[in-house]
């Protein structure tokens, strides 16, 4: 009985001496594009890429619910050797995702942290990966036997190490994407303007330039266009217009209007490849135009080639026009 009290007066007072809340973090700094690394962050189906426990046990099952990158998604895990439990996306704002973890086995318990990407003034990401965690007493007395910061700080620098190294390497085997400024000429557009889902441009477009281009019949001047007003990250939506080029605007057609584009310095690249691959050179404008200390305003796609008529995807051209602010 002694030896009982002399146990729990020990549990008691290292309760009180020890904090009930616990903060590790990490950081790393990933020279590579910051919409590469916030895919990987924000994303759950991608932290496979890079996690450090999908690297200890890659049989682990994994269930992933709700649409990836948005909040209120989640996954959840059961392995033999990382146990099982859930993870929760519990916000995104601009370069930064809010998360929610539920441990399940072999212990219960819960967390809470965040993903933040900040520019560095040398071009680079700053990516920092912070764990939270409060503990009722008496628990929190473990907290005198095990460090938390030293077992999962090792963690998560091996994580994002494989983060930066998988980024990195993404970064590198992007092409060569040749830029060039120029006067972006005054073009009046005929259209159908709609705040879609990033994931349903496709849709789009398929559904609307068939009968922009019927509507217009011969006021066509030139090869068809995306005009992108906004790109939001946070709620992946975007603001744009699948048009054409036209001359006459004196008639109407139901369902389209008309954009009037004045004329602007721009930077625009050629780009040759399935619509797939056109994010790599939207990036490398982006950041070509950052480096500047330039801002754009309009972005606008110009699909040269007719993929009904050039079945071959490599030989698609997509001329991409950054319109400087």
């Amino acid at each position: 009985m002694v030896l009982l009290g002399i146990i729990v007066l020990g549990i008691v007072i290292l309760g009180i001496i020890e904090p009930k809340d616990i903060t590790v973090s990490r950081s790393i700094v990933i020279s590579a594009p910051k919409d590469v690394i916030w895919e990987q962050v924000v994303k759950f189906k991608n932290w496979p890429h890079w996690s450090p426990w999908y690297e200890m046990e890659p049989s682990v099952q994994m269930t992933y619910i709700g649409e990836d990158g948005q909040p209120g998604s989640a996954y959840e895990w059961k392995g033999d050797k990382t146990g099982s439990g859930t993870m929760k996306n519990a916000g995104v704002k601009p370069g930064e995702l809010d998360w929610a973890l539920t441990f399940v086995k072999p212990f219960s318990a819960e967390a809470s942290g965040w993903f933040k990407l900040v520019d560095t003034t040398g071009g680079d990401i700053k990516v920092t990966w912070t764990f939270n965690q409060h503990t009722s007493f008496p628990k929190n007395a473990m907290g005198a036997f095990f460090s938390m910061d030293k077992m999962l700080g090792g963690q998560f620098e091996k994580g994002l190490q494989n983060l930066k190294k998988y980024c990195e390497t993404q970064a590198a085997g992007m092409p060569q994407v040749q830029i060039q400024e120029m006067d972006f000429p005054a073009h009046m557009y005929a259209g159908v303007r709609q705040v879609v889902n990033m994931a349903d441009m496709g849709k789009f477009f398929m559904d609307n330039m068939p009968n922009l281009g019927k509507g217009l019949g011969a006021k066509e001047i030139g090869a068809p266009v995306g005009l992108f007003w906004t790109w939001d990250t946070v709620s992946h939506t975007t603001d744009l217009a699948a048009a054409m080029p036209v001359s006459d605007t004196s008639k109407k057609v139901k369902g389209i209007s008309y954009f009037y584009v004045p004329a602007a310095k721009a930077y625009m690249t050629v780009y040759k490849g399935p619509y797939s691959g056109l994010m790599n050179a939207h990036m490398a404008i982006g950041k070509y135009m950052m480096n500047k200390a330039l801002q754009h305003g309009m972005v606008i796609e110009e699909y040269v080639t007719d993929p009904g008529k050039e079945k071959d995807s490599t030989k698609w051209q997509t001329n991409i026009y950054y319109l400087v602010k």
